[in-house]
């Protein structure tokens, strides 16, 4: 029967919260490089502050780790979790003990490990940390379901599940179900197996229920227990799946298992080429892990057997067996065992096939040993009775605190709903006071924009012309007078225009300053094409006080060499707006003493930006310079203004 891969993860440790010690000891320096200099300096400035120096040690400590530095790593966790114990800073204890107990499983050393993880596991127990109780408890439980004894295994996994199920609290619950499957699965309970594989599988896309390489395992899982139904075409779908999740995360160790895990089905469909071609691919994403070092061996021993390759076969499993890990791996220790004894018959070594045989059959009376079977599906038997009586007591307790609840609940749902009144209430009034505001503020728009001046100067260019009987300058000068009225009328109240109403207006209004001043300056409007001016909204106669500006204080004087520039672009989704002149400039035009009609259209000007902001919460963004700031050799002004696009008016 094919034996399933099962990988395991360590989890991530949550940050430490140190503790102080009076006593520190003695700290391992390490051969220095670049970053361990840095650290050994970080160190040596705790010494006389103990809970830098708990963390600095950690901190080092997982860097060697993540470096594969396991012996100069775990003498600086040690270092760590001493001062942590000095201390009795329980919490740090159960983080580095946890941390630590994961080094030593990783290099398959499980009774130094073991040993760690019931320090962590007393420690966190000590202050209620229930996701370090089950965390550290399935940590348990995974090593002695990897070193055989099964009935510590079912213990500590139970524990782990009750912990998390009891306290509600779901994060990374797949990962627990999967362990506890993963128990079963290596006594041959496949019924049991596959129910912890379906929990896990049903809250895989729950939120902080999985992680991705708890995913994995669950496909994983799934297309070992169709194999073990033999439903072999259903397994390879489930570790094709496999396969593409784990290459599109990068996970190397659900790509390795995928591809072991199909080469043991095409094994069994006698198609050992292909297998063996499989388990190859696999060893190239092995890395220094020792098990799949060894199940490769195995796995390819066995495909050699079968192609009556018995050399080759006898060469790998020999190799196993001197791989000092093998004495953690039970279940793999077993299979070489069979296989020691198999391929020695098979060549007539028949001494050592006897030798081999013994060894497998006093390993096989410990491991598979009936009673403790027995012992541990009592065990989850129990679990599962006391869960139903905590759910029986907590649903009387429930049913106390019932009508209490409901009152309550009465009486939040009367308060929210007063509370929902007023707010109404008051809205209804800000609404009505920010309306009154907005009009009185169009209004003030309108009158800047059509001031009695502005409107006499008009009226004497077009009676100035007519008087010089030049007729056709008049009607053209009433014709645009007339169009920048009703145009300035009209969109006084409207919130906001398009882009190309706007722009149309300004031209208007130039052309009629133009025509008023007898071309005494030129001007361009450019837009840039890409601006879509018949979609994009903008407020009102924003920019026409600024020209207005440029054309009666900026060309001031007699010359008949004015420009104006008006230039639109798109920035970010904002449109920027430059009115540039080549006039007297800020510092000249400032000292012109009648300037009541431009400080009120400028007042105005902000208290709009203001009002916009209110209502949008985005601003419009306003800036005047002289242009001889930038270039002395330049003269004139230019008016910024950015105006966000992306909103609905």
């Amino acid at each position: 029967m094919l034996k399933v891969l099962i990988f395991s993860l360590l989890y991530v440790l949550p940050a430490l919260v140190l503790g102080e010690s009076n006593q520190p000891p003695n700290i391992y320096i390490s051969p220095p490089d670049s970053a361990e200099i840095i650290f050994n300096q970080e160190i040596f400035n705790t010494k006389d502050d103990s809970l830098k120096r708990i963390k600095a040690c950690f901190k080092y400590g997982t860097y060697l780790d993540e470096k594969g530095d396991y012996e100069n790593s775990i003498k600086q966790l040690k270092t760590a979790l001493n001062i942590a114990e000095q201390t009795k800073s329980y919490s740090e204890i159960a983080t580095i003990a946890n941390y630590l107990g994961g080094i030593f499983a990783g290099i398959g050393n499980f009774k130094a490990s073991n040993e760690i993880y019931l320090i962590a596991l007393k420690n966190a127990e000590k202050i209620n940390d229930y996701g370090d109780i089950a965390k550290i408890s399935m940590n348990l439980a995974s090593n002695y379901n990897h070193s055989g004894d099964y009935e510590k295994a079912i213990k500590y996994g139970l524990y782990a599940l009750k912990t998390k199920e009891t306290n509600h609290n779901m994060t990374r619950i797949c990962y627990h179900y999967i362990e506890m499957g993963n128990i079963f699965r290596e006594n041959n309970n496949i019924v049991k197996w596959e129910e912890y594989v379906q929990k896990a599988y049903k809250m895989k896309d729950v939120e902080d229920c999985s992680s991705f390489g708890d995913i994995a395992k669950i496909y994983n899982c799934l297309g070992g227990i169709a194999v073990q139904k033999n439903e072999l075409n259903k397994g390879l779908l489930y570790y094709d799946t496999l396969l593409t999740f784990s290459r599109e995360i990068g996970f190397e160790m659900g790509i390795s298992t995928a591809l072991t895990n199909s080469a043991g089905i095409y094994k069994q469909l006698n198609n050992y080429k292909k297998a063996l071609e499989l388990a190859t691919e696999a060893e190239n994403y092995i890395n220094n892990n020792p098990y799949e070092r060894i199940f490769s061996n195995n796995f390819k021993a066995e495909i050699y057997q079968l192609k009556g390759q018995y050399s080759k076969g006898l060469e790998l499993v020999k190799a196993n067996i001197n791989i000092e890990e093998l004495q953690n791996y039970s279940t793999e220790k077993l299979k070489c065992l069979q296989l020691l004894y198999e391929l020695n018959f098979n060549l007539k070594n028949y001494d050592a096939a006897y030798f081999w045989n013994d060894s497998l059959q006093i390993a096989e009376n410990r491991l598979r040993d009936e009673n403790i079977r027995r012992s541990f599906e009592n065990l989850e038997a129990k679990y599962e009775t006391e869960k139903k009586e905590q759910k029986i007591e907590l649903l009387s307790a429930e049913n106390k605190l019932k009508t209490q609840r409901i009152n309550v609940g009465i009486g939040i749902v009367v308060v929210l709903i007063i509370l929902f009144i007023i707010y109404i209430y008051i809205s209804n009034i800000h609404k009505k006071q920010e309306k009154l505001k907005q009009n009185i503020l169009q209004q003030k728009v309108l009158r800047a924009q059509m001031n009695p001046h502005f409107i006499f100067n008009i009226l004497g260019a077009i009676q100035n012309y007519m008087l010089h009987n030049n007729t056709q300058k008049a009607s053209n000068l009433l014709t645009l007078f007339a169009s920048l009225s009703r145009d300035t009328l009209n969109n006084s109240t409207a919130e906001a225009i398009t882009l190309e109403d706007e722009i149309k207006m300004l031209r208007t209004y130039i052309e009629l300053e133009q025509m008023r001043k007898s071309k005494a300056f030129k001007y361009e409007i450019y837009c840039n094409r890409d601006i879509e001016t018949e979609f994009i909204k903008i407020p009102p106669m924003l920019i026409q006080p600024f020209i207005e500006n440029s054309i009666k204080h900026g060309f001031s004087s007699t010359k008949k060499d004015g420009l104006l520039r008006v230039l639109f672009n798109m920035e970010d989704e904002k449109i920027k707006i430059e009115i540039i002149d080549n006039g007297i400039g800020i510092k000249k035009a400032s000292q012109i003493k009648d300037k009541t009609h431009s400080s009120k259209a400028m007042k105005i000007f902000q208290e709009r930006r203001k009002l916009f902001a209110k209502k949008t919460k985005q601003q419009i963004d306003f800036k005047i310079t002289d242009r001889y700031e930038h270039n002395k050799n330049e003269h004139g002004t230019i008016v910024q203004i950015i105006i966000p696009t992306n909103i609905e008016y």
